[in-house]
C-alpha cells in the first residue's frame, strides 16, 4: 500500500498520536475467512494475530471496503496494480477468503514475513 493510498479517515488519532484499531472488533466471519485463506496459502496459524492486526488497521474486517481517495480495496486494501494477487483478480472483491488470499500474497511478496509487514505498518501507519 502506498503511503497516500491508505484511507486516513479510518485511522483513529489521539492528542498523543495514532491509536491502533482493536483486532477483536473484526467480524468473526472475516476472522474465519482469514484462517481459511491462511490454510489455502500455506501460512502457519502462528501468523494469524499479526495478519488480523493488519486487517483491522486497513479495513476493520469489512469485506469489499473501498477507499474513496484511491484504488485501494478489500480487507487488506490492495491497490489496482495488486488486484491480480487475488485468486480471481478484481472479481475476488466481495469474497472474504479471496480478499485475504490477495492480502497474504501481497504481504509475503513485499515483506517476506508477516512480522516484518506488521512492524513496517506500526512504524509508518501504512504498508
Amino acid at each position: 500500500m502506498s503511503k497516500h493510498a491508505h484511507n486516513h479517515r479510518q485511522i483513529k488519532h489521539s492528542k498523543k498520536g495514532w491509536i491502533a484499531k482493536n483486532p477483536a472488533a473484526v467480524p468473526v466471519t472475516s476472522q474465519n475467512a482469514l484462517r481459511t485463506a491462511m490454510s489455502l496459502e500455506g501460512v502457519p496459524l502462528t501468523d494469524f494475530n499479526d495478519l488480523l492486526w493488519i486487517m483491522a488497521q486497513e479495513s476493520s474486517g469489512v469485506v469489499g471496503t473501498r477507499n474513496s481517495e484511491s484504488t485501494a480495496r478489500g480487507l487488506f486494501q490492495l491497490l489496482r496494480p495488486q488486484y491480480g494477487l487475488n485468486p480471481n483478480g478484481e472479481k475476488s472483491f466481495g469474497n472474504a477468503v479471496e480478499e485475504c488470499q490477495g492480502g497474504i500474497r501481497y504481504l509475503l511478496g513485499r515483506y517476506h514475513t508477516v512480522q516484518v509487514a506488521r512492524k513496517f505498518w506500526e512504524k509508518h501507519h501504512w504498508y
